[in-house]
């Protein structure tokens, strides 16, 4: 499961699969209805409703029904495709690409780009790639984010930090290594109130792999093999082990809220990086439609950020999640699917979700557009950080999500038992090799 699944919006109303949202006022009488699974739901429902509409409109006398389930999706998209009553297009997440592509749940699309104006030219190389499997296409991308660190300005101006280290106009992003963002933690970190506990902290602690992946690859290592076929050597090897060394360092210095959220979730962290309790948030772009009314009234001033790089490393990098629109081999109106999809993925349809400000469309021209219309920068930071990004291990290797939940021990043990993460790594890292060679 991707994070833009693993976070739902606040006062979310979602629907299970199956459910209908429908498309228009039950649609006119004989209308041929195509039906559109996703994960989507509240404000982000709405936009995809909106897009929805505008295909009925193009192509009068059909109908579009999006079928949302936030939990639990792929399991029962995998069932609705077995069971021989699939929906006619469905969201095909980056983590979900090997489990539907390697079992041929998926058509080629490349064929049909012509006919449905997809210029692949113009689409972010590093998205259009995690789909593509030789020459052929299995889905057509919708949006993607990458991984990066919201700063609120305010917090760190406080602490004398300005220009910001690696922000635009700042120090430049190359030299914004652990060891200034470390400074940068440590000189926010304070109690404010002067009872005695700590009440502003520089960070909070990533314990997940999709959050703390970035920055091993910003060591100069990796979590697998090349050919994704181990972990041992990698997930356990020097450089992941001085990015576990970095971030647990982190917490144990109290630098980020504590160990109570290791094992959890830290649901206020959010709250805290507005309120300026917290200076720095790692995120994608799915948090900023959560800032934005308080960035639009002044009230909130961020920056966007690269993950910070060893000092090793010549430059920064991240992780990229997307989203792309495929079509099931026995959808009952296959060409019209087709048709769909293509329509989904297109500018027009990209501009309009655009609004919801989730993700970066995958178009280039269309995001530069996005970003040439927002004055405060932060879109362009985005778009320029995901052209240093790689795309997630699991847009490659099956059933990563197991990996996910395997890895997550790692930094556990260090904060909650004291073990070395030389220990917790290697085990791990056998662990992973075991479910790699299933």
């Amino acid at each position: 499961m991707s994070p833009r699944r693993r976070i739902l919006l606040p006062g979310a109303a979602f629907l299970a699969l199956g459910a209908s949202f429908p498309a228009c006022s039950g649609g006119p009488p004989g209308a041929l209805t195509l039906r559109v699974a996703l994960w989507a739901g509240g404000s982000e429902l709405e936009i995809e409703q909106q897009v929805a509409e505008r295909y009925e409109a193009l192509r009068p006398g059909t109908r579009v029904l999006l079928e949302s389930a936030p939990n639990g999706y792929e399991e029962r998209l995998l069932t609705s495709i077995a069971a021989g009553r699939p929906p006619d297009v469905y969201l095909l997440d980056s983590p979900d690409i090997p489990t539907f592509v390697d079992r041929g749940l998926a058509i080629d699309l490349a064929p049909y780009q012509a006919a449905l104006g997809f210029r692949a030219e113009l689409v972010f190389p590093e998205v259009l790639e995690a789909f593509r499997r030789g020459d052929a296409l299995f889905a057509l991308p919708k949006d993607f984010t990458p991984m990066v660190l919201y700063a609120n300005r305010a917090v760190l101006a406080a602490a004398g930090i300005e220009p910001i280290p690696g922000a635009a106009g700042g120090a430049g992003t190359n030299v914004w290594t652990w060891d200034d963002f470390r400074r940068a933690a440590r000189a926010v970190t304070a109690d404010r109130d002067g009872d005695g506990r700590l009440d502003v902290f520089g960070f909070d602690f990533p314990r997940n792999l999709f959050q703390w992946v970035p920055f091993v690859w910003s060591a100069g290592g990796d979590i697998l093999a090349p050919d994704g076929k181990a972990a041992t050597g990698y997930l356990d090897g020097p450089e992941a082990l001085s990015a576990f060394h970095f971030l647990t360092s982190l917490a144990e210095e109290g630098l980020t809220p504590g160990a109570q959220f290791v094992q959890q979730a830290d649901p206020a962290r959010q709250a805290r990086f507005v309120s300026g309790e917290q200076a720095f948030l790692l995120s994608g772009h799915w948090t900023l439609p959560v800032f934005r009314d308080l960035v639009r009234a002044g009230e909130l001033e961020l920056a966007i950020l690269p993950i910070p790089r060893h000092p090793s490393q010549p430059e920064p990098t991240t992780v990229l999640y997307a989203s792309g629109w495929a079509v099931p081999p026995n959808a009952a109106h296959r060409r019209r699917a087709i048709d769909l999809a293509g329509f989904l993925a297109s500018p027009e349809a990209q501009r309009i979700r655009a609004r919801a400000g989730l993700a970066i469309p995958t178009r280039v021209d269309v995001a530069a557009e996005i970003a040439a219309a927002d004055p405060s920068g932060v879109e362009d930071a985005f778009v320029a950080l995901a052209q240093r990004a790689r795309m997630t291990w699991g847009a490659t290797v099956p059933d990563f999500s197991r990996i996910e939940v395997l890895a997550v021990e790692i930094m556990d043990r260090r904060l909650l038992h004291g073990e070395p993460l030389a220990v917790s790594a290697s085990e791990v890292a056998r662990r992973v090799d075991e479910v790699l060679a299933r």
